[in-house]
């Protein structure tokens, strides 16, 4: 079973649905959004970003033979840097690697985004999740109330 990670394309919107809504479910205290409240949406906001194919906020995707199993959206936060958000892989499939490969490839869009940093928020009692990102280079930059920020800062020279 090879694992692969890609942008998530319009004919991809209804995996992106159901695992997104499936994250929210199984893993409430993760995500600041609810899943009752998300379910409501006749769309949710990167499914309408998918579906539009949008190049300023993009969600990847990680895929073991056709099935979707992992996410990580990638958007603007600033003029030097992207926000992860919605990060997720499926149960069954962590501990695999699958969130570094999600990772990767999310540096690699940094010259996409014309930026030098990812940044992202993480609740402090998920310890998995901050020991996973630590490992992937990023560091804490942050800590207020229940959550952390990290930063992953790339020395290449942002393009001009």
């Amino acid at each position: 079973m090879e694992i692969y990670c890609r942008v998530l394309e319009a004919e991809d919107s209804r995996a992106y649905r159901e695992l997104r809504l499936e994250s929210l479910k199984l893993h409430p205290e993760c995500f600041g959004s609810g899943y009752e409240k998300q379910a409501k949406l006749p769309q949710l906001y990167f499914e309408k970003r998918i579906e539009e194919e949008s190049k300023n906020s993009i969600m990847l995707g990680a895929f073991i033979d056709r099935e979707l199993i992992g996410l990580c959206g990638l958007m603007p936060a600033t003029s030097t840097q992207v926000e992860i958000i919605q990060m997720y892989v499926v149960n069954k499939h962590r501990g695999r690697g699958i969130a570094f490969k999600l990772l990767d490839l999310a540096k690699s869009y940094l010259k996409h985004f014309n930026s030098n940093s990812l940044i992202l928020t993480v609740y402090q009692a998920n310890l998995s999740a901050i020991k996973t990102y630590q490992n992937a280079g990023f560091n804490i930059v942050n800590s207020q109330n229940d959550e952390i920020e990290m930063a992953f800062v790339t020395r290449d020279k942002i393009s001009e």
